[in-house]
């Protein structure tokens, strides 16, 4: 019995290795391409945001108070004794009937 080995696929082979390469390629030119935009694009932004003045950019400020010619008045009061001295349980208060 003679076993005999017939090459078969060669062409096959260099097919499907050409197509590898080819997507490889094209995987690389597009990310260059990608990568250029995208240096681009920013490149163009900080170019306007460098030129264009900042009065463009941000927006003034709210007056603090939508009514700013009114005033509020108040009167200063002056405690006898400070709310952290006083215990009201002490004083004959029972909190639970108010």
């Amino acid at each position: 019995m003679q076993i005999t080995y017939r090459r078969a696929g060669g062409g096959f082979a260099l097919l499907t290795l050409a197509a590898v390469l080819v997507a490889a390629v094209l995987t690389v030119i597009v990310g260059a391409v990608l990568l250029v935009g995208g240096v681009a694009i920013a490149a163009v932004f900080l170019l306007a945001r460098a030129v264009l003045p900042t009065s463009w950019r941000r927006r003034q400020q709210p007056p603090a108070t939508p009514w700013p010619q009114e005033t509020i008045e108040a009167t200063v009061v002056k405690p006898r004794e400070s709310s952290g001295e006083r215990n009201p349980l002490s004083q004959g208060q029972n909190v639970m009937n108010r």
